[in-house]
């Protein structure tokens, strides 16, 4: 792991090292999203389409849940919420 210290300026700005730059594969132009956990932040290459880069994210649990025949979202769901009671 590779640690990089910088320094804000008067504005509170700061240039994104080479290295951090060359790991994200950033170049000009290119947003960035800053992401809050636990007291530290984590920056990150903003993907071109937010819908692309989920879409099937956990397809596996989904597709391991076959409590229902057919994969029927609904159904499987009143399954889900019967099973709480």
């Amino acid at each position: 792991m590779e640690r990089v210290a910088v320094t804000p300026g008067p504005r509170y700005q700061t240039v994104i090292p080479k290295s951090v730059r060359d790991a994200l594969g950033l170049r000009p132009g290119d947003s960035v999203i800053y992401i809050i956990q636990e007291g530290s932040v984590v920056l990150r290459r903003c993907p071109p389409s937010f819908t692309e880069a989920l879409s099937g994210l956990h397809k596996e649990l989904w597709a391991a849940q076959q409590v229902v025949p057919g994969g029927d979202p609904d159904r499987w769901l009143e399954v889900e919420r019967a099973a709480w009671e």
